[in-house]
């Protein structure tokens, strides 16, 4: 399938029938959905959960102690995670001499405190993405750089701890750094020359990346190609357009950084000479994610409010304007068939005609995943933002929709989630907060990011973060401090909420699942997963006020399910460890469908492994 062509489908397939669907409000609560079709699988090859770790001990102790050592494995040996993040930093094995030379420190407590925790996950078989943290005053585009790295991957695979993945740097498009996309190209360029020259073994360690904050594409829907009209204050008027013969209709889809836009308009012509302007249904913008803050976008959608006729050719202008005016998608029909333009480029509009600047915006995670000549897994960092308002269910085509382009753009390599979680907030000092991670709401926001992340089609997503990266970051499932009365309550060590539905998700969605993403509704989320040893466990995620039943049907035959409730505002079953305990085990066949209902604000797991 072309591949323009498939990304627009891929979009339009996010619109579910209205005959799939529960109502939200004023229905009740054992009124089922219409069952889910076989063709629900969904396109991964699934690693699974996991989350990021700080390998270094708590407590600012040299090396693990085996209490702590215990503590640590006996709680990831329940979670069982698919995948992690254990990344370096510079001056753990790295140092420079007052003559320049390099000086490496692999013996160091730090560098062996990392050494023994990949050993650990290595072993179980979870798979491992490294790269390091930061280079201080290194320049990130010097081969020197990328040899320094190159020569950590060599010790790690040499001492028999090479990390599946290696993503370089942490996040270079953002600040403080703010590189560019080019330099990443001979930032990676230097480090595949730097791993054949020191003999890395690049198959066993994979170069993936590019590592970078993907939160703007939610801006777009995930949308990672989009053609930009810039802001100006002068006249810059721009206009794209598209020769279809006998056009009739079309529907288009803008982001304008206004609610008031009026700068955009529509006209046709019959010969590309002379144009008559095309009337538009009345638009209701639609703020964005990132639209509900300052310097956000918004969504219009727009169509003629009758047919076109005596047309041959479709204009889109966008008049002199100081705001940013970004073109996602069109589909213009005719007789003849459908154009459909993803907007990723200009190949499909008429160049001899289109007038003004409009810039490609392709974004790095999607640009680098289609170098394959340079790395083999695509990797990047994606965060929600419902704690800044957004609709908590907006997630997944952002994440369907990127992920349908980065497949594309690189068939049969991994797309990778290195970090995933919650937006943090910041201070008045600058300093990212995490008090919503003691929240009990937490354990329903992961579950919630985790089955949608699933039924958009990555292969894997790691939870910022285990047990926090410093005193005051406590980001876990757990702190790093101990239970001394003088230490606060939010660094103990002490489970929290969050812990219990992330450690289900990773636990019970194993490496090799089969994915499903049976009908849904606008506040139930729901996934299901055939095990690679022939069991099933199916998620369902209830964000309403309300409690919700909805009938899904998978190829499961009779079988025996364990059932996980968390529940907000209450207190779930676990054991003496804090670990979970099933409320009750059920025989249930859902080949011809089956009913499951979740109370509201509730987190719903059955699965057949124990």
């Amino acid at each position: 399938m072309n591949r323009k062509l498939r990304r627009f489908r891929s979009r339009a397939l996010l619109a579910m029938p209205t005959s799939l669907l529960l109502a939200v409000a004023g229905v009740a609560a054992t009124t089922p959905s219409q069952a889910s079709t076989p063709s629900d699988v969904v396109a991964s090859n699934w690693i699974g959960f996991g989350f990021n770790e700080n390998p270094q001990p708590p407590q600012q102790e040299a090396t693990w102690s085996q209490t702590d050592w215990n503590l640590l494995t006996q709680r990831v040996d329940y979670i069982k995670p698919g995948i992690v993040r254990v990344n370096f930093n510079l001056s753990w094995f790295w140092s420079q001499a007052p003559d320049g030379s390099d000086v490496y420190s692999f013996d160091s407590d730090e560098v062996q405190n990392v050494v023994q925790v990949l050993q650990y996950y290595l072993a179980g078989g979870t798979q491992v993405i490294s790269g390091v943290f930061g280079f201080g005053d290194l320049n990130y585009d010097d081969y020197h750089t990328a040899e320094i790295e190159a020569n950590l991957v060599k010790y790690l695979q040499d001492d028999g701890v090479a990390p599946t993945y290696w993503a370089s740097y942490n996040e270079p498009n953002v600040t403080p750094d703010n590189l560019s996309y080019s330099d990443w190209v001979t930032s990676e360029t230097n480090l595949k020359d730097a791993f054949a020259d020191l003999g890395v073994n690049a198959t066993e360690t994979r170069l993936t990346g590019p590592d970078t904050a993907e939160a703007g594409i939610s801006k777009y829907e995930g949308d990672l190609g989009h053609q930009t009209a810039p802001s100006c204050t002068g006249s810059c008027p721009s206009s794209l357009v598209w020769h279809l013969a006998s056009l009739s209709t079309f529907s288009a889809r803008l982001y304008e950084a206004t609610d008031t836009d009026t700068a955009v308009s529509f006209e046709s012509s019959p010969d590309g000479v002379t144009w008559t302007s095309v009337p538009t249904a009345p638009v209701t913008p639609v703020p964005t994610v990132t639209g509900k803050n300052a310097g956000g976008m918004w969504r219009y959608d727009y169509s003629p409010s009758s047919p076109i006729s005596n047309a041959n050719y479709l204009r889109l202008s966008v008049a002199s304007s100081d705001v940013e005016h970004t073109a996602a998608s069109i589909e213009i029909d005719s007789p003849s068939g459908p154009l459909i333009d993803p907007l990723d480029d200009l190949s499909l509009t008429e160049s001899s005609l289109d007038t003004g600047t409009w810039t490609s915006s392709n974004s790095w995670w999607y640009d680098a995943t289609k170098r394959s000549d340079l790395i083999t897994a695509s990797e990047g960092h994606l965060y929600d933002q419902e704690l800044y308002g957004a609709d908590p269910s907006y997630l997944e085509p952002v994440v369907q929709t990127a992920v349908s382009e980065l497949r594309a753009a690189q068939p049969g390599a991994p797309v990778l989630l290195g970090e995933t979680g919650m937006k943090a907030a910041t201070d008045d000092q600058g300093n990212k907060t995490y008090d919503f991670a003691l929240d009990t709401e937490q354990a329903v926001r992961m579950a919630d990011l985790a089955v949608q992340e699933a039924r958009g089609g990555v292969d894997g997503a790691a939870a910022w973060c285990l047990d926090g990266y410093s005193s005051t970051t406590y980001c876990g499932m757990w702190g790093r401090g101990t239970d001394d009365p003088n230490i606060p309550s939010a660094h103990s060590t002490a489970l929290r909420p969050w812990f219990y539905t992330w450690s289900l998700l990773c636990r019970y969605l194993p490496t090799g699942s089969t994915i499903h993403a049976p009908a849904e509704t606008s506040t139930m989320r729901v996934l299901a997963a055939q095990l690679p040893d022939g069991g099933w466990t199916f998620v369902l995620v209830n964000r309403g006020t309300t409690s919700q039943s909805i009938s899904v049907t998978e190829p499961t035959g009779s079988i025996t399910v364990d059932k996980y409730v968390y529940n907000n505002g209450s207190t779930p079953l676990t054991d003496a460890n804090g670990f979970p305990v099933p409320s009750n085990t059920l025989t249930i066949d859902f080949t011809n469908g089956h009913n499951l209902t979740v109370g509201a604000d509730s987190v719903a797991v059955f699965t057949t492994e124990s």
